[in-house]
């Protein structure tokens, strides 16, 4: 498991099957993440306030967002700091960025 603490934005390489958490301390508006990957396998992400608790995601699991390959999804956040944590079953590159 790989652990960051960024402010604004995280680019790297996920290890299959293996959680990475990207803590971000600004408040986070809008949360994007892109799975650069243009081959291999979604990724699943689960995200939210650190001080309540964010479960760690599974592939295909329940209550996990998805992004596909090559694809970027975009959320808003709730103004908080925020945990990204980011699964994959592929060796899949991605980015998360706040606004």
């Amino acid at each position: 498991m790989a652990s960051y603490t960024v402010n604004k934005a995280k680019h790297a390489v996920l290890t299959p099957d293996t959680v990475d958490t990207v803590s971000f301390g600004d408040s986070v508006s809008f949360l994007i993440i892109s799975n650069r990957t243009t081959s291999g396998s979604p990724i699943f992400f689960t995200f939210g306030d650190p001080s309540k608790g964010v479960p760690a995601p599974t592939v295909n699991g329940d209550d996990c967002y998805v992004v596909a390959i090559g694809m970027t999804l975009s959320l808003v956040g709730d103004g908080t700091a925020s945990d990204v944590k980011l699964i994959s079953n592929g060796a899949q590159a991605y980015s998360v960025m706040v606004v």
